[in-house]
């Protein structure tokens, strides 16, 4: 599992970054790597809203559980 996790206190993320590193279980890999985000306009949001309301409206839709079930599949 990778995380990326955003501190705005310098101090702090230096404390917490020394306790991560402390556990025999967790790698750090330090990287000045830009990561992007997929990102999506005003407009995607409302037609992907759009959309979405329509299958909910016909029924098209999955439990919570069964999503769960499905998701251990992949």
């Amino acid at each position: 599992m990778q995380i990326t996790i955003s501190i705005k206190d310098s101090s702090k993320a230096k404390a917490f970054l020394n306790f991560i590193k402390s556990l025999d279980f967790v790698t750090v890999k330090e990287s000045d790597e830009k990561i992007s985000y997929p990102t999506l306009t005003e407009k995607e949001i409302i037609d992907r809203v759009t959309l979405t309301n329509e299958q909910i409206e016909q029924g098209k839709t999955v439990s919570h559980e069964d999503l769960e079930k499905e998701s251990k599949n992949w």
